[in-house]
C-alpha cells in the first residue's frame, strides 16, 4: 500500500461517476499525470452535467460555474503532485457547491468568525435554489430503490402483476397500495 491509498472516498466517487478504469487506474497509484487525467475529466463532467441536468438559471450562475471549472483545469495543468491535484478538485467543489445554494461567500480577509447560526449562512440572495420532481422522476425514483431492495426479476414479477390488474394508479402507487414496495 502506498501513501496515496489513504483517497479511498474520492477513488470511490471516480468510480461512481467514470466507473472501474478509474478505480483501477488511481487504486495504488503515484504517477501524477493519471491523477491530472481523472481530475480533468471530473472537473469537466461536472460542468457538463450541469449544463445538461439544470434547466432554469440565470446566465451569471453560468458563467460563475465556468469560471470555477476553467480556474481549477488551469491549476491542474500547473499541479506537480497528488496532493495538490486533490486540493484543487476539493477548492473548486466547494465553491460549486455553494453556487448550487445560491452564492459563494466572499469573506476573505475577514478576521470575523462566522458560526453556524441560522441566517448567517443564508446564500438566497442572488437566487433561489428549487428541487422537483415530476411524477415520472418520482416513479423513477421508485423503482431504482425498488430494484435495490427486491432486485430486478422480483421487480418485473410485480410489474406484469401491475399490468394485468389493468390498474389506473401508477406502478408505485399500486405497490404502496398492495403492500408490494
Amino acid at each position: 500500500m502506498n501513501q496515496y491509498s489513504k483517497y479511498l472516498i474520492l477513488k470511490s466517487a471516480m468510480e461512481n461517476v467514470f466507473g472501474a478504469d478509474a478505480w483501477y487506474a488511481l487504486k495504488e497509484s503515484n504517477h501524477v499525470p493519471t491523477w491530472r487525467k481523472y481530475a480533468e475529466k471530473l472537473l469537466k463532467s461536472i460542468e457538463f452535467a450541469l449544463k445538461d441536468t439544470v434547466e432554469v438559471y440565470d446566465s451569471e450562475w453560468m458563467e460563475e460555474i465556468e469560471r470555477h471549472v476553467q480556474r481549477g483545469l488551469e491549476s491542474l495543468k500547473a499541479s506537480k503532485a497528488i496532493d495538490e491535484i486533490i486540493a484543487i478538485i476539493a477548492g473548486v467543489l466547494i465553491c460549486i457547491s455553494f453556487l448550487q445554494i445560491g452564492h459563494m461567500p466572499s469573506r476573505s480577509g475577514t478576521r470575523k468568525k462566522y458560526h453556524l447560526r441560522k441566517g448567517q449562512w443564508k446564500f438566497n440572495m442572488f437566487r433561489s435554489v428549487v428541487y422537483l420532481q415530476s411524477k415520472e422522476q418520482k416513479e423513477n425514483q421508485f423503482l431504482h430503490k425498488q430494484q435495490l431492495k427486491i432486485g430486478f426479476d422480483k421487480q418485473q414479477e410485480l410489474r406484469g402483476e401491475h399490468y394485468r390488474s389493468k390498474s389506473k394508479l401508477a406502478y408505485s402507487e399500486w405497490c404502496l397500495e398492495n403492500e408490494k414496495a
